[in-house]
């Protein structure tokens, strides 16, 4: 068996497969077969949306974004129908091929998982089997400017440069870091509680970050009221803006959030609490007794 031969024959196979069916996967989106949420999607409540729906409804809100997935595709498509021009069609297939394979399986898309894999598959065998000519384009051959003397200061500063890889790599974790823990960290009451005491004017009370909190109904994104939260040992204080204020926030350009004029706040509830894993009551100022169970 000429093993050379089998190659091309294996080689010119992937390629016009691969060409061919992502064709197919472009014009359905340009055609609106893909990237298409249905109706029902959008009475749903985000956290109930498989895996599938959620992927189709966030490609969906943008049309001419999956317009221009379909138009790197056909291009794609078109450049591996060539001998000549397949290396820079291989590595534009796998840019988005690698992508629609993660997503397909970090969703949960069952249905696309297979071809996701066979294409991906394919792309990377006609990429590998150009793999001498990218290593020596990309590695061997001499980079930019290495025919140019270099200025000493350049030199000096190559000395240190692993130094300030580190510190850029340490300083930007350290940094984020911290503002996570300041700005997004998760107390114990952050996340979503359901009322079980039939108080429709706390039915579902979100604890977010910034120390932030939403009271909304359920299944409806209208929200009922927001606002900050504070707490010590055993009291807890949701205070909300005056419509005034909460209009300038709406419309706000400078995070006032951030840092928002207290005097331009009222209280909405007040009271004692106690909290577990699972449960949080609290007996407001008004002797009024609400218990909430954490839903996430």
């Amino acid at each position: 068996m000429d093993l050379k031969k089998a190659h091309y024959y294996l080689y010119t196979f992937c390629r016009y497969f691969m060409a061919t069916m992502i064709l197919s996967y472009a014009f359905s989106k340009i055609l609106g077969t893909q990237f298409i949420a249905q109706p029902s999607t959008f009475d749903k409540p985000v956290g109930s949306l498989s895996g599938f729906e959620l992927t189709w409804y966030y490609y969906s809100f943008s049309h001419w974004y999956g317009t221009f997935i379909a138009v790197s595709q056909i291009i794609s498509a078109i450049l591996l129908f060539f001998r000549k021009t397949t290396r820079i069609g291989v590595v534009l297939f796998l840019t988005f091929m690698v992508n629609i394979l993660l997503i397909d399986f970090a969703y949960h898309i069952k249905g696309a998982q297979g071809m996701a894999t066979i294409l991906t598959v394919m792309g990377l065998f006609v990429f590998f089997s150009e793999f001498p000519l990218f290593y020596k384009y990309f590695i061997i051959e001499p980079p930019l400017f290495s025919d140019q003397e270099t200025p000493k200061w350049i030199n000096r500063f190559k000395k240190i440069k692993w130094v300030y890889i580190a510190v850029v790599f340490i300083g930007f974790y350290g940094g984020i870091s911290y503002l996570k823990n300041k700005l997004m960290g998760q107390n114990e009451f952050y996340g979503t509680w359901q009322n079980t005491t039939g108080n429709s004017e706390f039915e579902r009370l979100n604890f977010e970050a910034l120390s932030t909190f939403q009271v909304n109904k359920v299944c409806n994104n209208s929200k009922v009221n927001e606002g900050l939260y504070s707490f010590t040992k055993d009291s807890i204080f949701l205070r909300t803006f005056t419509k005034k204020y909460q209009d300038k926030l709406s419309n706000d350009k400078e995070n006032s959030i951030l840092n928002p004029d207290q005097s331009q706040m009222i209280t909405l509830l007040k009271g004692k609490y106690q909290l577990d894993q699972k449960s949080l009551t609290i007996q407001t100022d008004k002797n009024q007794k609400i218990i909430f169970k954490r839903i996430r």
